[in-house]
């Protein structure tokens, strides 16, 4: 019996830790080796309005932002799926198949603060819901 209620625990504790990691709403960078200024922007800018409006989502991890290497050997996979050849802006949610490319709205509206955050603002937002 006790070794049951062991196995009903951890199968539970590992329902709820799935649960919570695929709630989780990832904003990703994707860029290569050699960055240009407008792709150090968009990464800079994108973590300022996360970190300003969703402070509590990214400290409590139901937001994750990532700067990926797609140069890199190791994240071939996951460039492959985003098809990220250099620099993309991607808002993901697994759970609710969510998946936003915000690359060419990212690249026109960098140098317009307020019209950028507000489309990344907007875009978190609805994947949180």
């Amino acid at each position: 019996m006790k070794n049951v209620m062991l196995s009903f625990a951890f199968l539970i504790a590992l329902l709820v830790a799935n649960t919570s990691f695929a709630q989780t709403v990832e904003v990703i960078d994707f860029h290569s080796t050699h960055r240009c200024k407008t792709c150090l922007a968009i990464e800079k800018s994108a973590k300022a309005v996360l970190e300003k409006e969703f402070a509590n989502e990214l400290k409590s991890g139901k937001i994750v932002f990532k700067t990926i290497n797609v140069d890199e050997a190791s994240n071939a996979k996951i460039a492959e799926q985003f098809e990220a050849t250099g620099s993309a802006l991607w808002i993901y949610r697994a759970d609710k198949k969510i998946k936003v490319d915000l690359t060419d709205f990212a690249f026109m509206n960098v140098g317009n603060t307020e019209k950028f955050s507000e489309k990344i603002k907007t875009e978190v937002a609805k994947a949180l819901k």
